[in-house]
């Protein structure tokens, strides 16, 4: 209760600040696009159910009258955006056209994938419930970010379930058809309407369940055997899915994503959005850019902006400050438990290799694609209760015995 009462704080606080501060924005577009398609609802039933399972076009815009107002055009006709406008328009008509009502109910109900992941990870170690609650549950970004009318707030969600169905169905083997259906469901709201999540986060949990598998090997040698065909198999499986998803990924199809990325990255340097761009670097679009930029992107991804130094406005003083703290504890916790302490422990946890490998592959790609800090501080919120999570474990099992996190097996 304490984690819902946050959760609904955050997003009052977020749409207020949108409405009063800001006085607009895409959260405030995406709302008055799904009223549109509420009043449409009203108005035809068979219309609205129409427009809820085409995709946008022209024929479909035309259903909308002068009488139920039109879609955001720019929101409309992106497929990812257009997703976000169907979902919203569900409760927006069971709040009668609430901005504040629809904006709590949908914080709500993502809630309960949050909160799943948070038991997911009590799990291993509930000495430390309080802090790996403060990581998932109590964290700012996430808290003011993901909360509301926003593409933030559903693939928030989306990610945690998928952890956690992933978790139960896999580690646990707790096969039921509610995880089933709760993993299907959790990767189509990713891949509809933010798809370069999944592309780092299947790789990464594939890593991880074949890696908890490995670990299980009692037999050194064949686990050193077995190391190479698993990289090998979780490269053909990774390549294989993100390319049989090409079409439903569209720009960020796996033969399209580096040129997406060197798009976005030089689009986000313009002055029309506020002068908050920063730059780690020209990158043209080929594998070899990407590696030469992969310290500077991880870097920006994690760290900036920087507290006071880059912070131009009160969101990203606030940004910046939550930042200096993700950096002043990563080095504390090199510092107290020594770098091949800290890699020798990710190395024997399974959930911490994935923690670890997925928010750094992640940091990186935000990275290298947001040139803009108003987007970046947004962008890596699917990152953040995962990287704060695993340094909190990483500490904190540094002190055991065998440094293994042991896993308590209750029904989450």
């Amino acid at each position: 209760m304490n984690g819902l009462a946050a959760k609904i704080f955050g997003t009052f606080f977020f749409c207020s600040i949108y409405l009063f501060y800001y006085k607009g924005g895409d959260t405030i577009a995406y709302f008055e696009s799904s009223m549109a398609m509420a009043n449409l609802f009203y108005q035809s039933p068979t219309k609205y159910l129409e427009v809820m399972t085409s995709a946008p076009s022209i024929e479909i815009r035309s259903l909308f009258t002068d009488k139920t107002g039109y879609p955001y055009s720019y929101l409309f006709y992106d497929s990812h955006t257009f997703m976000v406008i169907k979902l919203t328009s569900v409760m927006t008509i069971l709040t009668s056209k609430s901005y504040f009502l629809t904006s709590l109910l949908i914080s709500s109900i993502s809630y309960y994938g949050v909160w799943k992941l948070f038991l997911t990870f009590r799990q291993y170690a509930p000495a430390i419930e309080g802090k790996l609650a403060w990581a998932i549950l109590y964290f700012p970004s996430p808290l003011f970010w993901a909360g509301g009318v926003s593409k933030d707030t559903y693939t928030f969600m989306g990610t945690a379930l998928f952890v956690y169905c992933a978790h139960q169905f896999f580690i646990l083997k707790k096969r039921k058809v509610l995880i089933i259906v709760l993993l299907l469901m959790s990767s189509w709201l990713i891949l509809s309407i933010k798809p370069y999540i999944f592309m780092v986060l299947f790789p990464g949990g594939l890593l991880w369940i074949f890696y908890d598998k490995l670990e299980r090997i009692r037999s050194p040698f064949v686990s050193f055997v077995l190391f190479p065909l698993m990289i090998a198999v979780i490269s053909f499986v990774s390549y294989f899915v993100l390319s049989s998803l090409g079409s439903s990924m569209d720009r960020f199809s796996f033969d399209k994503a580096l040129e997406t990325a060197a798009v976005t990255n030089n689009d986000l340097k313009q002055d029309y959005y506020g002068g908050s761009s920063f730059d780690i670097g020209d990158f043209d679009g080929s594998p070899a850019g990407a590696a030469r930029l992969f310290l500077p992107a991880v870097n920006a991804g994690l760290f900036r902006p920087f507290f006071i130094v880059e912070g131009r406005s009160p969101v990203l003083l606030l940004a910046g400050l939550e930042n200096a703290f993700l950096l002043f504890f990563t080095i504390y916790v090199l510092y107290k438990i020594k770098p091949k302490n800290f890699f020798g422990i990710i190395s024997k946890n399974p959930i911490l290799l994935f923690c670890v490998i997925y928010s750094v592959l992640f940091a990186f790609m935000i990275g290298l694609t947001t040139s803009n800090f108003g987007a970046l501080v947004r962008f890596k919120i699917p990152l953040l209760p995962f990287y704060v999570s695993a340094l909190f474990l990483i500490y904190y099992i540094s002190g055991q015995k065998d440094r293994r996190l042991v896993l308590e097996d209750k029904d989450s």
